[in-house]
């Protein structure tokens, strides 16, 4: 039986996983433990070609299933409905696998005993945007400081192995209500966590995620600080009456942080300051914070995703 799924969720990106495709091919030349699973959330089938060209050349199997429905759930949700090993490590089809990439993830969770086990994940941005790299880049990364070690909290999906031994899945594994906004990762840990599961980084491993030029835009910036901002006062009025002191809390700090990182951006826009785009990522995340409300949470992922 395989023991090892890499399950690649994907949306129109045939170039993007087929580069994706042959990084892993790299990486696990040699096992003969591992099935590749791709999951492709456009009902045109726009992947299919890329993955039928791929299962020719390499020795591993490859699984092709489509999810017709638009959505990051839907999509994870068709690769999970194939999974029949132990092991899974999820990659999102913008990445791409430094070799050695598996075999450093699955020392590190043996290491550690943990359930999940998070990679670096570096972001590599489009021609033109280096003078953006120190406030652009976080966006699409995940670097943490320090050695392999046990984590207390947990990141996004991709670039994560998953040991789902001894683990009962939720059903749907992945929240199909969170298609649109996402933070459909975070539910799944959550219900992982509440059974014992633990977290933990491996430093050994690394991924890159290629940026495309439409999201290294200030208005891709600003959408994501935002929905950042809203977090903390959307989670306390998921508690109901119980967190309204928390809700009108957020809303003051949010008020705070639109005054005085406005005031700064609107002086260093003024001096030409490049600086200036951090500042407008605090003022992103401090709206946010005041306009909380689900109705005006950004739309990344189904029918808006690009």
């Amino acid at each position: 039986m395989t023991q090892i799924s890499i399950v690649i969720p994907t949306f129109k990106r045939p170039d993007d996983l087929s580069r994706l495709l042959q990084s892993i091919d790299q990486d696990v030349h040699g096992r003969d433990d591992v099935m590749i699973i791709v999951a492709d959330n456009d009902v045109n089938e726009t992947a299919r070609e890329t993955v039928e060209a791929f299962r020719a050349a390499t020795q591993h199997p490859v699984h092709y299933t489509v999810a017709p429905e638009p959505g990051v759930s839907n999509a994870r949700n068709a690769g999970m409905a194939q999974v029949m090993s132990r092991y899974v490590l999820f990659i999102d089809d913008d990445m791409e696998v430094v070799a050695p990439y598996l075999e450093p993830l699955l020392a590190a969770q043996a290491k550690l005993g943990t359930t999940i086990t998070f990679s670096p994940v570096m972001a590599v941005l489009p021609d033109g945007r280096d003078s953006w790299q120190p406030w652009l880049a976080p966006l699409f990364s995940r670097n943490l400081d320090g050695p392999t070690r046990l984590l207390d909290e947990t990141h996004g999906t991709g670039g994560c192995l998953i040991d789902l031994q001894n683990m009962a899945l939720p059903s749907p594994v992945f929240d199909p209500t969170l298609n649109e906004v996402g933070g459909e990762d975070d539910a799944f840990f959550n219900a992982l966590l509440a059974q014992g599961a633990r977290a933990g980084w491996c430093a050994e491993a690394t991924a890159l995620e290629h940026v495309p030029p439409h999201r290294a835009t200030l208005a891709y910036m600003w959408r994501r600080h935002f929905a950042f901002g809203q977090t903390p006062a959307r989670e306390a009025a998921d508690r109901g009456l119980s967190g309204m002191m928390d809700i009108a809390k957020w809303m003051a700090v949010g008020s705070i942080q639109t005054l005085i990182h406005g005031t700064a951006f609107i002086a260093m826009k003024a001096l030409g300051r490049t600086a200036s785009i951090g500042q407008l990522g605090r003022l992103a995340q401090g709206v946010g914070k005041i306009f909380w409300w689900d109705g005006l949470s950004p739309r990344f992922y189904g029918v808006n995703a690009r």
